[in-house]
């Protein structure tokens, strides 16, 4: 199936699961209410009317003087010229590039575990929940059910407008968790750089410890599979890494947010 990622050595799919975060970013950057620079040598996207997605991401700064490059960028946040949140993995270079940002006025907040999985290998979650089931979101109402509950959780705005436009594209598949007629959990597929990522995992508070993060992930894993994709990808925080170690990812590397503190 063209696309597929067909190496999985871990090198490989280490790169292929931060790409297609990346991946993402830059088709939301598209969307007319984000602005964005996206580069070889940086990238970012910022938006104009709500809080998610903003982060400058895929800094190349090999052969160049990194102090002047971070520099420049300080200056762009200092005049709200680009987002204040600054994601370190793989993709980066240098590789030390997050101890040179804390050396210049950046701090760690926000760490992740990039895990991925063999999808042949996925392991034997039930999805049958009583009273629990999983669907695709195929318009415009369920659509905006499946943006609050993301607002809710995460505690950040959604752009509806961006949701609607992302609906129609190929790459994102939008998944909600019913339980007794209520959406209690919402997941994206993303499937991109050959691999498929799962993103924007929730379960409402009163619903959880009840197995329906793993059951709305495992579903929309078996579908990315009978599209002939043969490896998930996510980025989890530590919570959801033991959770995932459930259905059989593997943590292969780190994913972390830096933010200038003088701007928070």
């Amino acid at each position: 199936m063209k696309g597929i990622l067909k190496d999985t050595s871990s090198e490989s799919v280490v790169l292929a699961s931060e790409k297609n975060l990346h991946d993402f970013y830059i088709k939301s950057s598209e969307h007319p209410n984000f602005t964005s620079n996206i580069e070889d040598k940086i990238s970012w996207i910022m938006a104009k009317y709500s809080t998610f997605p903003s982060i400058i991401f895929r800094a190349n700064f090999e052969n160049l003087d990194v102090e002047h490059e971070i520099k420049n960028v300080i200056k762009l946040i200092r005049e709200g010229k680009a987002p204040n949140g600054w994601a370190i993995g793989p993709l980066t270079r240098p590789k030390d590039l997050g101890s040179i940002l804390e050396k210049n006025g950046f701090s760690a907040v926000y760490h992740q575990a990039g895990m991925a999985l063999d999808l042949t290998n996925l392991k034997d979650q039930t999805v049958d929940i009583e009273n629990f089931i999983v669907k695709i979101v195929d318009n415009e109402e369920s659509l905006k059910q499946w943006g609050k509950n993301v607002s809710l959780v995460f505690n950040l705005k959604v752009d509806f407008e961006l949701l609607n436009y992302l609906l129609l594209e190929e790459e994102p598949r939008f998944y909600v968790g019913i339980s007794d007629g209520k959406v209690v959990s919402t997941l994206m597929l993303y499937l991109s750089s050959g691999v498929a990522g799962v993103h924007a995992v929730t379960t409402l508070p009163e619903y959880r410890s009840r197995g329906f993060a793993l059951s709305i992930s495992r579903a929309a894993l078996i579908d990315a599979y009978e599209l002939g994709y043969r490896v998930g990808v996510l980025q989890a925080s530590e919570l959801g890494e033991r959770v995932y170690r459930k259905l059989g990812f593997e943590k292969f590397c780190d994913i972390v947010s830096y933010v200038l503190i003088e701007n928070m």
